[in-house]
């Protein structure tokens, strides 16, 4: 049969290694972010030039939303720049992330394209000598002579009154 154990008849040993172990597992993940991070300060530029290279667009894009929330509010706009400005290594692996998915988008546009048209050719050579094809040709009936259509007196003028 169980028994019930209240967490406080634990020994104090147990607790004071568990929280050891909690502060050594926050102290590596704060040092695996904090070297991330480092890495991204010192190699910021590269990524932006990376996605500069791969969509300059994306870059265009969100310098235009700036300018947009200028436009709405001044405030937004100062916060949104001075964000942009404190976080630019964020911002500029945003910038790569971005051109990197619509790259993809636009590939695997492409290949749908392929699939369902098939693969286009750059040009191809027709030769300019006459093709010899032995087709039956038949005369089409003339055309029906114009006549002028005559409207059936009716109901039709009361509309015009």
């Amino acid at each position: 049969m169980a028994t019930y154990r209240s967490p406080f008849d634990r020994s104090p040993i147990a607790t004071i290694i568990g929280i050891v172990i909690s502060v050594a597992v926050l102290y590596v993940m704060f040092s695996i972010v904090g070297w991330v991070i480092s890495l991204l300060y010192r190699y910021s530029w590269l990524i932006l030039i990376a996605a500069l290279v791969i969509d300059y667009r994306v870059v265009l894009d969100y310098l235009k939303g700036l300018k947009r929330l200028f436009d709405r509010s001044p405030v937004y706009g100062l916060l949104g720049a001075a964000a942009t400005v404190a976080f630019y290594p964020l911002v500029f692996l945003y910038f790569l992330g971005i051109a990197l998915f619509k790259k993809k988008v636009k590939e695997a546009k492409q290949e749908a394209d392929v699939r369902r048209n098939g693969q286009w050719v750059d040009y191809e050579e027709v030769s300019e000598e006459p093709m010899d094809i032995d087709t039956e040709y038949r005369e089409l009936p003339p055309p029906p002579s114009p006549q002028p259509r005559r409207r059936e007196e009716g109901d039709y003028d009361q509309y015009f009154k």
